[in-house]
């Protein structure tokens, strides 16, 4: 099944990076990537809710042997983040040792 385009692109350097196939690299299925996008997306069209509402209500509705495994993936999507803000402003301070094996990790994954 094809839900489209998710709009998810980063930049890096002048190479633009889908993350949508970045994550099917990780061996993410298309369906699994889309579902979850869509859902992401849809929390924007409740009125009132913020993303912090909406992670709440994930957070309350996953049972408590997912909740490191839940947890983990924030951890590592505000860690890409960081690397990506990093690649984008060159006002920032040079990247850790840590940050720059995930920046090398993540350019050989792409």
């Amino acid at each position: 099944m094809n839900y489209g385009y998710t709009g998810y692109v980063a930049t890096q350097g002048s190479d633009e990076v889908d993350i949508t196939d970045f994550l099917r690299s990780l061996g993410f299925l298309e369906d699994e990537i889309f579902s979850v996008v869509y859902e992401l997306n849809s929390y924007r069209t409740i009125p009132g809710t913020t993303l912090e509402r909406y992670i709440h209500r994930v957070v309350s509705s996953i049972v408590d042997e997912e909740r490191l495994s839940f947890l983990k993936g924030l951890l590592v999507g505000i860690a890409i983040r960081q690397v990506v803000d990093t690649i984008q402003d060159d006002d920032e301070p040079p990247l850790s040792d840590e940050e720059a094996l995930l920046l090398e990790e993540l350019r050989r994954l792409s």
